[in-house]
């Protein structure tokens, strides 16, 4: 995977424009709610300090995350740099491990791996699997998401919606956010979604059980391809299981991952 820095230099910040933008944000929230509100400290501390670029900005949701309140990120970026948005398209697999902004709309022509805090103004476009790192990835994104998979063990707010084949959350610590989810497939696997969801298969935290919920395994080998079980150490001898590794595995391949004959639901 190739191995991106970014590719270009921080975008430079005016902290004072920030700051006038997260005060008449404040001021109109609080109209709204006839009085003072929870967010105005999180917001405050987020522009206390004189930073020199939007990637040192977000950098600090690494250590000052409020998942309730980061959709105030992106939107505070757009609102101070206006019309300046842009289109960037990033060619082949990507692999982000430094704080990442762009004001605009996100491409990304191959897979995407983030393992910093990562804000995108607009819409993410990924041909291949978009996966983060918890707890090193906080990523928020002001539009919405589409990708082949969609991978997150970190915590992960797409104010719009996500379109993809698969959906899958893994571990307790964070959260995904998004409007609506459609996907063929989406398991909560330990790691809540809070997001409307129209899929062909679903489970949910209480259903899925790690992978040993009721019923959870037939299904799942009704509607995927033999080769993402395989064996599993604490079930018998013979028995293979779903394997998710192996599911990401061929979605970054391109390969398929659904049987021919699953029929869907509907969604």
């Amino acid at each position: 995977m190739a191995h991106n820095k970014n590719g270009d230099t921080p975008l430079p910040i005016e902290m004072a424009a920030i700051r006038r933008t997260v005060e008449v944000m404040r001021a109109k929230r609080a109209a709204t709610l006839k009085s003072d509100n929870s967010d105005s400290g999180w917001l405050a501390d987020l522009v206390e300090r004189d930073l020199d670029s939007y990637q040192e900005f977000v950098a600090q949701l690494r250590v000052t995350l409020d998942p309730d309140l980061l959709g105030y990120v992106p939107e505070i970026c757009a609102k101070t740099l206006g019309d300046t948005r842009t289109t960037r398209t990033l060619i082949g697999d990507q692999q982000v491990d430094t704080p990442f902004f762009h004001h605009g709309d996100l491409v990304v022509k191959g897979d995407l791996g983030v393992g910093a805090p990562f804000v995108v103004t607009g819409s993410v476009t990924v041909e291949g699997v978009l996966a983060d790192c918890g707890p090193d990835s906080v990523v928020t994104i002001g539009g919405g998401v589409t990708a082949r998979g969609v991978f997150t063990s970190g915590e992960m707010l797409v104010m719009g919606d996500i379109e993809a084949d698969v959906v899958y959350g893994d571990y307790n610590d964070n959260t995904l956010h998004a409007g609506t989810i459609r996907a063929r497939l989406v398991i909560e696997d330990d790691h809540e979604t809070i997001a409307t969801v129209k899929a062909d298969l679903y489970f949910d935290l209480f259903d899925y059980q790690g992978g040993y919920g009721d019923g959870v395994q037939e299904q799942l080998r009704a509607f995927l391809v033999d080769e993402v079980f395989a064996a599993d150490e604490d079930a018998d001898e013979d028995e293979e299981v779903f394997d998710s590794g192996l599911l990401f595995a061929r979605l970054r391949e391109g390969l398929p991952v659904f049987r021919a004959d699953a029929a869907p639901e509907g969604r």
